[in-house]
């Protein structure tokens, strides 16, 4: 079975099991934000190479916009803000969100992360017959779909919310395809991202249609 299946919005609709992704997502947060590998660093000092240490903090910046789009998804489940609300804010909380999707959509075209999808091609996973090129391809193709549908604007902020969602699950679903469906090698992360992004947009529906 693959985990877009397993982890689909409506095997979770009962409030125990809503309940568990939510308490099991602020975990997850929590080990996101200690990051262990920072720690490490400490460790190595002067010693620590100028590619590892842009490494490094790359993984951190990555890591971070990945915990702040969960922490936002988690917030619109709670609540859909309304416009006014919106007003009353410093910052836009739905265009913020826009932004840190945007972000992890366009690492797509990092060579790093290409380099990592070459190599998931090329592996003893590989399908019969698929080429590394198909996921190349597949990459720029992904990148300018999600851009377009990050670009589009809605009147409803509720809907606009919900697009930003189904680019979300679109994300992750490349993700899952890369890794073969497997759970073992797949980041927990873009699990709950696509589990939460299918919840908000049902809320986000709910708000926009009573």
């Amino acid at each position: 079975m693959k985990i877009n299946q397993i982890f689909a919005a409506e095997n979770f609709s009962a409030p125990a099991k809503r309940e568990w992704v939510r308490q099991e997502t602020e975990y997850l947060l929590k080990v996101m934000e200690a990051d262990p590998n920072f720690a490490l660093a400490e460790r190595f000092g002067p010693e620590l190479s100028p590619a590892s240490l842009v490494r490094f903090f790359r993984h951190r910046e990555r890591t971070e916009a990945s915990r702040r789009t969960i922490q936002y998804l988690l917030s619109f489940l709670a609540h859909i803000p309304r416009p006014m609300e919106i007003a009353e804010e410093p910052v836009n909380p739905a265009e913020q969100f826009r932004d840190f999707i945007r972000y992890q959509t366009d690492l797509l075209l990092e060579e790093d992360v290409k380099s990592a999808v070459f190599d998931e091609a090329n592996s003893g996973n590989a399908r019969a017959g698929e080429h590394v090129w198909d996921f190349q391809e597949r990459i720029i193709v992904m990148n300018r779909k999600l851009r377009n549908m990050l670009a589009k604007e809605e009147g409803n902020l509720a809907l606009s919310i919900s697009n930003q969602c189904r680019a979300l699950e679109q994300l992750t679903l490349f993700w899952f395809d890369v890794r073969r469906h497997d759970l073992r090698r797949t980041r927990r992360s873009d699990i709950f991202m696509y589990l939460l992004a299918q919840m908000v947009r049902q809320r986000c529906w709910e708000v926009a249609t009573p």
